[in-house]
């Protein structure tokens, strides 16, 4: 019997696995319908990478929560420790811009062997997070961001941008206009006030108004 199965976008897989790894490490339960949620894809995209990961061994079940065995975790950690190292190299060395980089570093899926990972771990020296702020597994140099909270759940006031969710990462429009106002990781910057779920923030660049699919997705720590 032929597969009918769709085919299935790499870049659909590693941002799986982005999601699912994040999940683990907080200790959280993530569904076929969390994912469609999560990232750009449909019902039948998620069951397709569900299914082949499934199939890969990375994967405990398709149905009900999913959970990484022992070797999908080990997937899942080197295909974001390179897709992050990646994102780095794009913005630190080369000068792409911000917003660009996640995109560009899909491009590179499955390029990056384990030499050229060692390489730019040296070349960047250990990294601790992405230019998003997430975390990048396995480096040393790994922040504790346990105080930081979701910009929608954040005081009026000052505070330090920590880290923008994956969900965020393949939202072009939601970077350009984080980048544009300089409200982006490791920039300080002010939550000035809330309104109608909308967030209104003075960025290290400019003013803005952030909606509330950014504002969910952008987590920040008070100072």
């Amino acid at each position: 019997m032929s597969d009918t199965r769709p085919r299935v976008d790499p870049n659909a897989v590693t941002e799986t696995l982005e999601v699912l790894l994040d999940r683990r490490d907080r200790g959280e339960t993530c569904t076929v319908e969390d994912l469609v949620e999560l990232l750009p894809i449909d019902a039948e995209e998620a069951d397709a990478v569900v299914a082949e990961l499934h199939d890969r061994g990375a994967l405990v079940s398709p149905t009900g929560p999913l959970e990484l065995t022992e070797a999908g975790l080990e997937l899942a950690v080197t295909a974001v420790r390179r897709h992050r190292l990646t994102e780095r190299l794009l913005l630190d060395v080369i000068g792409l811009d911000w917003w660009k980089v996640h995109h560009e570093a899909e491009r590179w899926e499955g390029v990056v062997s384990a030499d050229v990972e060692a390489q730019l771990i040296e070349l960047l020296e250990d990294p601790g997070t992405c230019p998003h702020g997430n975390p990048i597994p396995g480096s040393r140099n790994r922040p504790d961001q346990s105080d930081a909270v979701r910009l929608d759940e954040a005081p009026v006031g000052p505070v330090r941008v920590v880290r923008i969710t994956e969900t965020l990462e393949a939202d072009d429009e939601a970077l350009q206009l984080l980048e544009g106002c300089g409200f982006i990781p490791g920039r300080d910057a002010e939550v000035k006030q809330r309104r109608d779920g909308w967030i209104e923030v003075a960025g290290s660049v400019r003013d803005a108004a952030l909606p509330p699919h950014i504002a969910t997705h952008t987590y920040v720590r008070p100072t």
